[in-house]
């Protein structure tokens, strides 16, 4: 498309062979078209060509045209590919006002378009309107920030049970097409499958195979394109699961009237309802009962439970009971009383023997059977292993026997010590070198005196 001058052309022809060519110089008149003489000379030319030009979004381009010899002739902006005429000279004629033309000095010619917009992008061309037209081509590149496709990508949160499949999407514009990558918001490796794992993803899909509460998270799906700035979308990964009752500590033993306190941890999501109880009831929060709830993270829960003033009543089991949607779990810690060294020294008779120290002496249930009895006893003043001497072999069968200080790990500041009962019908082994003689003897006594 271009337009033509319009120019009064006189239908003379010069009667004086000598005629000037210096009137011609800057004419259009059909006078200058006589034989010999050639105008091509004195008509309009580019000086180069129009240069190409990148612009942001929002911001100004400028495109310059460089026309030399231009005389009575005009310069004109076309936008080719909206098939829009834009100036003429020094006048805008399209009604969009962000476009702009100068005339910066004898030769140049520029286009100015303020406020960027991307349908601004593509081919202009500047015009001279001669006859032929005369023209030159340059291309305005509008390069846009990536922004990410809320309506083509996942939603903020997602929820799978587990050991599913499932796949995250994020779908982002801009120009140059911007890259899509994967992170986990807390920087831990993400896991493709059970044997790939990988800090960063690229792609705009995400797939996880046979997810775990582990997987559970934010992810976020970043999109660049060298244009600043670059953009997220942080998706929340949920997975569902029944919940898994954690007990740090299955057995404990306190002294009464002191205070201890249970820990039960649980995983679990939804999140479950995790609470304590004790003889069938539910405990709740009293001056003697404190019920303390932590979370460590989105499935994890502890539960404290710590009790005061320890009573002949507050011991026994205490059952940690887990519940969501998906099912339910317990767990139960048992508390037992812990006898101080006033308390629980008892004496023993031997049959043709002295009396012994007894510190503990009790039986244990394991799996609905009685286990045998099982004695801690204590040296005396000579640091000697008090035993008997006579008749054992009828109660070899019967009785473990283990030295205080041979046992396990300090139960507390009264030296106290921890024993793990055994459910064996034989009698115990004692692997101290110590107590080797005691079990080689017969039984050292016949009856236990409470």
């Amino acid at each position: 498309m271009y337009f033509k001058p319009q120019v009064k052309r006189e239908l003379l022809v010069p009667s004086n062979p000598n005629f000037d060519r210096s009137e011609c110089q800057y004419s259009t008149t059909a006078k200058c078209d006589w034989p010999g003489f050639s105008g091509q000379s004195v008509l309009p030319r580019f000086l180069g060509q129009v240069t190409n030009f990148t612009a942001a979004v929002g911001k100004t381009a400028e495109l310059s045209c460089r026309v030399s010899n231009l005389t009575k002739y005009k310069v004109a902006w076309f936008h080719m590919d909206r098939k829009m005429l834009l100036t003429i000279h020094t006048t805008v004629v399209t009604r969009i006002p962000r476009f702009g033309v100068t005339r910066d000095d004898e030769t140049t010619w520029t286009l100015h378009i303020d406020n960027v917009k991307q349908e601004d992008s593509g081919q202009y061309m500047c015009q001279i309107n001669t006859e032929p037209m005369k023209n030159e081509i340059g291309y305005l590149d509008v390069v846009v920030p990536p922004v990410i496709v809320d309506a083509r990508s996942s939603r903020s949160s997602v929820i799978v049970q587990e050991n599913g499949n499932v796949t995250l999407i994020c779908q982002a514009e801009g120009n140059p097409e911007p890259r899509i990558s994967w992170m986990r918001e807390d920087k831990k490796q993400i896991s493709l499958n059970k044997r790939r794992k990988v800090e960063k993803h690229e792609g705009s899909t995400l797939e996880l195979k046979k997810v775990t509460r582990r997987d559970m998270g934010a992810y976020l799906c970043i999109a660049s394109n060298g244009v600043p700035p670059s953009v997220s979308k942080r998706i929340e990964l949920k997975v569902q699961f029944s919940p898994i009752v954690l007990l740090p500590n299955q057995l404990m033993s306190a002294p009464l009237g002191s205070s201890v306190w249970l820990e039960c941890k649980t995983e679990a999501y939804p999140r479950a309802v995790t609470f304590w109880k004790h003889n069938q009831s539910m405990v709740m929060s009293t001056n003697k009962y404190r019920l303390e709830e932590s979370h460590e993270d989105d499935y994890t829960t502890t539960v404290k439970l710590t009790i005061n003033e320890l009573e002949p009543g507050d011991f026994g089991k205490y059952l940690c009971y887990s519940r969501n949607s998906f099912g339910e779990n317990d767990g139960t810690v048992e508390l037992h009383e812990m006898m101080t060294d006033k308390t629980r020294i008892k004496k023993v008779k031997h049959e043709g023997s002295e009396d012994m120290k007894v510190l503990e002496q009790f039986p244990v249930e394991r799996d609905g059977n009685l286990g045998q009895n099982h004695v801690i006893l204590d040296r005396d003043e000579g640091g000697i292993l008090p035993v008997g001497n006579t008749n054992m072999k009828k109660d070899a069968g019967k009785v473990g026997v283990e030295e205080k200080g041979k046992l396990g790990r300090d139960r507390g500041s009264a030296g106290i010590f921890t024993n793990i009962m055994s459910n064996n019908k034989g009698p115990v082994t004692v692997p101290t070198a110590s107590l080797l003689p005691v079990l080689a003897l017969p039984c050292f006594y016949s009856r236990l005196v409470r």
